[in-house]
């Protein structure tokens, strides 16, 4: 009986113990995850419960979660959809559905100092987000804008590696402000795109007055990724490979034709030819002789991008730390560009009322000859290869060096690959970032927050020049630059937000905030005399410091009836150390009023209108940025000097300032006024987008450059004497369809439309550009009362003289072939006071088109760029007619249009003057691009997310424009539309692959 007894229990004891090791066996769960539509939804966090395992649904919505017992409870949440927890009972395979949320789907714009729900916006403010660039490789954070958004125009104006893209907010403006994770004026360019959350764009000044003297060019706001609570361990792995080449050619004439008209030009002059009949000979029958100096100098450039994040989230932290690496090759000659990244985020909830947030980031960026092309001098090696003679070799046999000027050809510009290879420029950058944010909440209600950062940056920057070969008496000479830029910015702030009733709601921010910055720089020279091992002399050593400071307080309040009537105001007090002491502050306010009429009972329940909100807003901002930081402080040195009055030359007295460089004490803030109105549409449940504004800024007490009369010292001094008006219209329409299968698609088309007018100016006409431009007899630019910004100025080109019989403005005394210049003033003679309006540099319209087009795991991006009514002058091509001085004979085939060889020719004679500044060189660079096309692939796959794609950017341009590329151009806001041999936009295709787990 004992045995019988012990047996039962041995034996129960074991059922036990194999049930319980039976029901703690781990299981694994397959299944899907798709929305209300039935489409799959990729990247669902999925976590048991307590724990830290959990995976991440695929591209098609798939997952896989291993580690599961019977009574776990799964976590199923991501963002923008409703968290769901789902108890685990053993099932092998599962279909779950996740709804959207509102609240959170809303949550995502970024506005000055907080957060705002996107239906309750007030200002204008435009939104990009990672998702809507992750199938356009861009290299900068700048690049992500492009043609997303109505109001914003982003201008690619170089190809150089690293080169940076110009952004311009509403118009003319200068550059905008960048506020990357709260620190203001942050360095963009040190920012890897791939570690962007989203962009925020603040354009109409009731929504840029938040951020008072900082905001009138507009406000990009930038927020860097972290990590997601309650994920698991996520690794994304990147990596692309571009292939770069020119895309066009200019037409250029071979050695052989080149030689013919050199001597013919001398012929028509009366002098001797140059070439012999036997050199030309000789040319005509040697295979390969002299130089294509395009192929030369363009190459095929290939490029790396490789990115690799890490990121985690458990109940009350956050993490995420990235590091990426760029090598880019520029299709010039011994051009580069490389930048090294690494970020790490954290947040912590410390407690249920305090948080703390963390971000620090480096990068390294180093260049090689990035500045190549543009410039305006004789170093320019795109204006050099295309004006160069072709019939000269790269080297000289006799000196066993390069070739160097032979009395022809261009006397001002120097051998190409001399240029490429002996004049190195090296750039060194190096920027540390961190800030450090505590958030306290109060009472439910109320929350303070205190904001620390800190921006350093070193520099070091070199140039190595080799003397000129052919040259006697040229020497080698090296300039360094060394430097550091230190930023310090500090704040503390107060939200209050109360939801009074279901009727009334009420949010209010109030910050003080300090930031300080200082600026260092050493600069020495050093010059060799021809040969090795030669000693150096040391020229000149210079060591400058720029300490300034601002102080600040600001507040907004925003207010919400019946979630239909929205009502934002602020205000904010800036102090500057860069104005004088009796104007260094001022205060900006702005106000504004938006109606939801969707929320109206008579469209509520509309079964075509979701969406229908009128906006109106009002502001005034401030521009410290056009001075600089000794710009009311006196530089100038005392001196006794001469001036002419009447024809006499008399003297000044001691101690009248004198040159451009005086102080003026009197100088004040410049201060917009933009008032804003615009309306947003949601149909068929938002489906269809429309966002319009229409906007009218006014800058008053512009920063201009007076003439100072002669007997008070002369030269120029900066005041507040300008007036400028700036008014357009933005329209943004998104269309969003889908099958309720596997296809979707969603297209963005932008507009923009700008015009602008001088109102106010210190003299009748003020000139500006450079006046140092290479055949010009003044600035490049004028701006007259009445008249748009962006004029360009010169001679008006009529036409060739094909006859004796005068033209209509023409001068006397002008023989057949000669170029004719309107004679404005009718005295007979061409002259500066013949000069007019020729072109406007700033465009009349933009536009953008983008299209992503999904089928299944398949991904398609189009872009299409516009632009209109833009004017360009192409200066390279005066040299390559053989226009001026500096380039004596034509090496573009253009040539045979000249009446030289043909007599209904468009140019004149071989020996007649060109003038560079007039309208001849001046064309419509109005173009429209393919920008980008890529197509992507997700790999169905079950352990891991990959994605494979291939595509190419800048594919091809419709334009009328002669030069390389009719968005290269330089210029300032105020005289824009230069092309001086810019470095040429390439066409870049792109080959990568996107690894997750």
């Amino acid at each position: 009986m004992k045995n019988r007894t012990k047996y039962s229990f041995y034996s129960l004891l074991f059922f036990l113990l194999f049930s319980t090791q039976l029901f703690a066996q781990e299981s694994t769960l397959k299944g899907v995850i798709s929305n209300v539509n039935g489409e799959p939804v990729p990247y669902v966090n999925l976590i048991i419960k307590g724990t830290t395992k959990g995976t991440v649904s695929d591209f098609g919505g798939e997952f896989q979660l291993g580690g599961l017992s019977i009574s776990d409870v799964i976590v199923v949440s991501s963002i923008g959809y409703v968290t769901q927890e789902i108890p685990y009972k053993g099932q092998t395979n599962i279909s779950i559905q996740i709804n959207e949320d509102a609240e959170q789907l809303e949550e995502i714009v970024v506005i000055g100092y907080g957060t705002q729900k996107k239906s309750d916006l007030t200002g204008s403010t435009g939104v990009v987000t990672s998702e809507d660039s992750d199938l356009q490789p861009v290299p900068n954070v700048q690049g992500m804008l492009q043609g997303k958004m109505a109001g914003v125009v982003v201008s690619q104006n170089s190809g150089a590696p690293g080169a940076v893209p110009k952004v311009n907010v509403r118009g003319f403006t200068g550059n905008p402000i960048y506020v990357i994770d709260g620190l203001i004026d942050g360095d963009i360019n040190a920012v890897n795109p791939n570690d962007i959350e989203n962009i925020s764009v603040l354009k109409d000044a009731s929504a840029t007055a938040i951020y008072g003297s900082r905001g009138a060019n507009g406000v990009i706001i930038v927020t860097t990724k972290g990590g997601k609570k309650n994920s698991p361990l996520k690794v994304n792995a990147e990596y692309y490979h571009t292939v770069s080449q020119l895309n066009n050619k200019l037409e250029l004439l071979d050695p052989v034709s080149y030689m013919k008209i050199v001597n013919k030009k001398k012929l028509e002059a009366g002098a001797n030819e140059i070439f012999s009949r036997l050199e030309i000979r000789e040319a005509e029958s040697t295979p390969g002789f002299g130089t294509d100096w395009q192929d030369e100098v363009f190459r095929t450039a290939h490029s790396d991008n490789a990115n690799i994040s890490l990121s985690k989230g458990w109940d009350k932290t956050t993490m995420r730390f990235s590091l990426g690496a760029r090598n880019d090759e520029g299709i010039l000659r011994n051009t580069n560009y490389k930048r090294y990244t690494s970020r790490l985020s954290i947040s912590s909830d410390l407690t249920s009322s305090t948080k703390l947030n963390f971000n620090g980031s480096f990068t390294q960026e180093k260049g090689m000859n990035t500045a190549q092309g543009g410039q305006n001098g004789s170093d320019n090696v795109v204006a050099a290869a295309t004006a160069w003679s072709p019939n000269l070799k790269v080297y000289d046999e006799t000196t066993n060096d390069y070739t160097g000027f032979q009395g022809y050809g261009a006397t001002v510009l120097r051998n190409p690959v001399y240029l490429s290879e002996e004049i190195l420029r090296n750039t060194n950058q190096k920027t540390y970032a961190t800030n450090l944010s505590l958030t306290q909440k109060i009472i439910p209600e109320l929350s303070f927050k205190v904001f620390g950062a800190m921006q350093y940056r070193d520099i070091n920057n070199d140039t190595f020049t080799r003397y000129e070969p052919a040259t006697p008496n040229s020497v080698s000479s090296f300039y360094e630059l060394t430097g550091s830029n230190v930023k310090y910015q500090g704040n503390a702030q107060l939200d209050f937000n109360k939801e009074f009733s279901s009727d009334h709601k009420l949010n209010a921010t109030a910050v003080f905030e300090v930031i300080s910055r200082k600026n260092k720089s050493e600069f020495f020279t050093t010059s060799y005399d021809q040969g090795e091992d030669q000693e150096g002399t040391l020229s000149e050593v210079i060591n400058v410091m720029e300490p300034e400071g601002m102080l600040s307080a600001l507040g907004r309040v925003g207010y919400s009836y019946k979630d239909k009537i929205l009502l934002t105001g602020s205000v904010r007090l800036d102090g500057s150390s860069r104005l004088p002491e009796d104007n260094q502050w001022d205060d900006f306010y702005s106000a504004a009023f938006a109606y939801k009429l969707s929320n109206e009972e008579f469209l509520k329940y509309s079964e075509v209108v979701s969406m229908l909100k009128l906006r109106v807003g009002y502001g005034e901002i401030g521009n410290v940025n056009s001075l600089n930081a000794f710009q009311v402080q006196d530089l100038t040195n005392p001196r006794i000097g001469p001036y002419v009055f009447q024809g006499t030359e008399l003297a000044y007295a001691e101690g009248i300032e004198n040159g451009a460089n005086r102080a003026n004490p009197e100088l004040r803030w410049e201060v917009s006024r933009q008032t804003n109105f615009g309306f947003d549409l949601g149909l068929l449940d938002d489906k269809i987008q429309l966002n319009a504004d229409y906007y009218n800024k006014i800058t008053d007490d512009s920063h201009f450059n007076s003439v100072v009369p002669g007997y008070l010292g002369g030269g120029t001094v900066k005041s507040n004497t300008g007036k400028l008006q700036n008014q357009g219209v933005e329209l943004q329409l998104t269309y969003k369809w889908t099958t309720g299968g596997k296809f979707s698609m969603r297209n963005t088309l932008s507009f923009n439309y700008n015009q602008s007018e001088v109102l106010a100016i210190p003299q009748d006409t003020v000139y500006v550009g450079n006046i140092n431009e290479r055949g010009f007899e003044r600035q490049s630019h004028i701006l007259i009362q009445g008249q748009q910004v962006g004029q360009l100025y010169g001679y008006r080109y009529v036409g060739v003289k094909k006859s004796n019989t005068p033209v209509e403005g023409e001068i006397p005394n002008l023989e057949v072939g000669d170029a004719i210049y309107y004679d404005a003033n009718g005295d007979g003679t061409i002259s500066i006071e013949d000069m007019e309006v020729i072109g406007n540099g700033h465009p009349d319209m933009t536009w953008g088109f983008n299209s992503y087009l999904d089928y299944g795991n398949w991904s398609l991006n189009i872009f299409i760029q516009g632009v209109h009514g833009v004017d360009v002058f192409n200066l390279p091509q005066h040299g390559l007619l053989g226009g001026g001085s500096g380039v004596l004979d034509a090496t573009s085939t253009e040539i045979y249009n000249s009446y030289s060889f043909d007599r209904n020719g468009s140019l004149p004679s071989l020996n007649a003057r060109y003038r560079a500044q007039s309208s001849l060189f001046v064309e419509d660079a109005s173009f429209i691009r393919i920008k980008n096309i890529t197509l992507a692939y997700q790999v169905p796959w079950d352990k891991a997310q990959l994605r494979v794609y291939g595509g190419a950017q800048n594919i091809y341009t419709f334009t009328n424009y002669k030069g390389y590329d009719p968005e290269s151009n330089s210029g300032s806001n105020l005289a824009p539309g230069i092309d001086r041999g810019s470095f040429p936009l390439p066409i870049t295709y792109t080959f990568g692959l996107n690894f997750g787990i």
